[in-house]
């Protein structure tokens, strides 16, 4: 067995689907299915069972699971190490975001940082904050960007932008207008879902007239843009859009509602030289000169 016979096993249980996993490892479906057969003749125990409701893993499979994601960590930290011996800086950095983060300031960050650093690869996950910060814990990220810091104890924490919540129209509106009007609402995670839900339960007593429901913040910005009706929306993804009328939200004492953007990492993953060289790297810049003006 190889290491990438582990990470299949990795994420087969991650993702409990051959036909995922197949493509996450860019690999065909018969080759997968072929490979973990032999994977299980060379281990001599069966690892998952088949059936028309998906794979359920065996015993000895979730403990093959858990080994190989201890496998995985062990070459990756083996790799670094070795990386830490040279000059200069190289690796595989791993990082996870929320959409809208990874989105709107990950790929100039990035481009920024490999200019001062060719040698070093990228490992972007999309997830949303509560699941980043637990990757960021267990030690499969580096570093997690979130847009709560969570109450983060476990190392070390940088406050990087601060953005503010919008209610955004194609036509002129005032905020007393809302209930009247078709909003088009979108898909995120229960903590800032109860945030919206919250903010307006706390300034009207109508329900929100929801006239669609999206999978995304830019699908709704789309369309908001488009005229099918208004969306509360992050100002991250408002800049340079002066064709749209925009209300800041404010809470019951009148301060504007911020949220903000942090990135979260470990103490001993700044013992490693690429993370600490990132680390280093975010520190020096102003994050806000990251943020997409398209």
């Amino acid at each position: 067995m190889d290491m990438f016979d582990w990470k299949i096993i990795k994420t087969l249980y991650e993702l409990k689907n051959i036909t995922n996993t197949a493509k996450v490892l860019y690999i065909s479906q018969p080759a997968l299915t072929g490979r973990i057969k032999k994977i299980e003749k060379y281990l001599g125990v069966k690892l998952i069972i088949s059936s028309n409701k998906g794979i359920t893993f065996t015993h000895a499979g979730k403990y093959a699971a858990e080994y190989a994601g201890d496998c995985l960590t062990d070459f990756e930290l083996f790799l670094e190490k070795l990386s830490n011996m040279e000059v200069d800086v190289s690796g595989t950095l791993r990082i996870g975001s929320p959409s809208i983060i990874a989105r709107y300031y990950i790929p100039l960050l990035i481009q920024k940082f490999k200019e001062m650093y060719p040698k070093v690869t990228f490992e972007v996950t999309i997830e949303n904050s509560s699941e980043v910060l637990s990757h960021t814990k267990d030690g499969t990220f580096h570093f997690g960007f979130l847009r709560e810091d969570f109450g983060w104890d476990d190392g070390v924490k940088k406050l990087l932008t601060i953005n503010h919540l919008c209610a955004v129209s194609k036509t002129r509106f005032e905020l007393n207008d809302l209930p009247s009007m078709a909003r088009v609402d979108y898909q995120t995670d229960s903590y800032f879902r109860t945030f919206l839900d919250n903010w307006w339960n706390s300034r009207f007593e109508e329900k929100p007239n929801i006239i669609m429901q999206v999978s995304n913040i830019d699908l709704c910005k789309e369309m908001v843009f488009s005229g099918v009706g208004y969306g509360l929306l992050p100002s991250i993804v408002l800049s340079d859009h002066p064709e749209v009328y925009q209300i800041p939200l404010c809470d019951k004492q009148g301060e504007l509602i911020h949220r903000k953007t942090w990135i979260v990492g470990k103490n001993s993953a700044l013992q490693r030289k690429l993370p600490a060289t990132f680390y280093n790297f975010i520190q020096a810049c102003h994050f806000g000169d990251f943020l997409r003006r398209y």
